[in-house]
């Protein structure tokens, strides 16, 4: 055979490769089960902790803009993305310019998660010395929350 010519052994393990790597791309890509999906939050905590480090986060959400029962409307889509929400009320004022996540017990990392998944831009931590205060974040509803989508259904 000539030299510039590819041979039948080599085109063979050319094919071969390829479809090894397509079988390994689909394993990779393909969707676990085809059960329910499970809850947005609790996909974002397994991304951040193993299985022995999680733990549920409690939360409390506050109107902070004195829309009328927005803190209640913010509770049914919270809780349907796996948040456990613990209290809803109002804010210490109504003056609330912006949607913030607060992490009561100081672990940024939970605020953080609790905003990505409800898509809030804000959030800090904020170590708070209450020992009667079951919530770990509170998420406190301001006069942004149309602009942000914060009451957008879930997808």
């Amino acid at each position: 055979m000539e030299r510039g010519n590819p041979n039948l052994q080599e085109l063979i393990l050319w094919g071969l490769a390829t479809v090894a790597i397509a079988l390994l791309l689909k394993t990779a890509f393909w969707p676990r089960s085809a059960t329910a999906p499970e809850p947005v939050l609790q996909r974002e905590v397994a991304k951040s902790a193993t299985a022995s480090q999680i733990s549920p986060i409690r939360v409390e959400i506050l109107n902070g803009g004195g829309e009328p029962q927005i803190a209640s409307r913010l509770r049914k889509k919270a809780r349907a993305l796996g948040l456990d929400v613990i209290h809803e009320g109002n804010a210490p004022s109504f003056n609330y310019l912006h949607t913030l996540v607060v992490a009561l017990d100081g672990d940024i990392e939970r605020a953080r998660q609790v905003a990505n998944v409800l898509g809030i831009p804000h959030f800090i931590g904020q170590k708070k010395e209450d020992q009667f205060s079951l919530a770990s974040v509170s998420i406190i509803v301001g006069h942004d929350y149309r602009r942000i989508g914060l009451l957008d259904s879930v997808k």
